[in-house]
């Protein structure tokens, strides 16, 4: 009897470990996701602003951050982790770019990087995301697209690659945040920054203005660390 309460306890012991370490690499795609996401929106800004200090300083802010995710993904991620390389070194080989006005290669060698990124994740098939890290993702997917269309001319290579509409994914956030917002009032100022930047994102065609929208989202990122 001692021996079948023994094998027992092994046995939920290793369960509970095993569960435990498959919830802590889903939250940490997730934060890896959330990180390359907005490594994807600073680079592209770094385009638009010609490579300047601000601009820069947020690309390798971004970059420090993603490095640090990428770190605690499971060893067994190696396709993973070898595209964030490419990613890496893509981002270091145009520290030292002179930028001369317009540069399409850029965003669209960028572009085919992101959506190589973005497509190994999607096929981990991972759990649904809820709550706040649900918000982030879709917060700084919006912000890579925005980004994306302000340094093309013709339409944006990230805003043409995404399977959903930018204009349903802004008003899809607009409603999870006021469901949030109406559960925990705690998340009612973020709701208020969302609604205050909203309209900007969703004239991303006509009335691109990345210097408010960048700004917002830093307030954005910040009110969400505090949480």
């Amino acid at each position: 009897m001692k021996d079948t309460i023994k094998k027992a306890l092994v046995f939920s012991f290793i369960f509970l470990s095993l569960a435990t370490r498959a919830e802590s690499n889903v939250d940490n795609l997730n934060q890896f996701k959330i990180s390359s996401l907005q490594v994807f929106s600073s680079f592209s800004s770094f385009i638009y602003f010609q490579g300047d200090d601000r601009n820069r300083t947020r690309l390798l802010t971004a970059m420090a951050s993603g490095d640090k995710t990428n770190s605690l993904l499971s060893d067994e991620d190696v396709e993973l982790k070898l595209k964030w390389k490419q990613i890496s070194d893509y981002v270091a080989s145009y520290q030292a770019h002179d930028f001369d006005g317009a540069d399409m290669s850029l965003e669209g060698g960028w572009s085919i990087l992101q959506g190589e990124l973005s497509k190994i994740i999607a096929e981990r098939n991972v759990a649904p995301v809820e709550g706040i890290a649900d918000i982030q993702i879709k917060m700084e997917s919006i912000l890579t697209q925005y980004m994306a269309y302000a340094n093309s001319t013709t339409g944006g290579y990230g805003v043409s690659y995404g399977s959903i509409p930018l204009e349903d994914q802004i008003k899809t956030l607009k409603q999870k945040l006021t469901d949030l917002a109406q559960a925990d009032a705690k998340y009612q100022p973020l709701l208020r920054k969302w609604s205050y930047i909203q309209g900007t994102l969703l004239a991303y065609n006509s009335n691109v203005a990345p210097f408010v929208v960048l700004h917002t989202f830093d307030g954005m990122r910040k009110m969400i660390s505090e949480y």
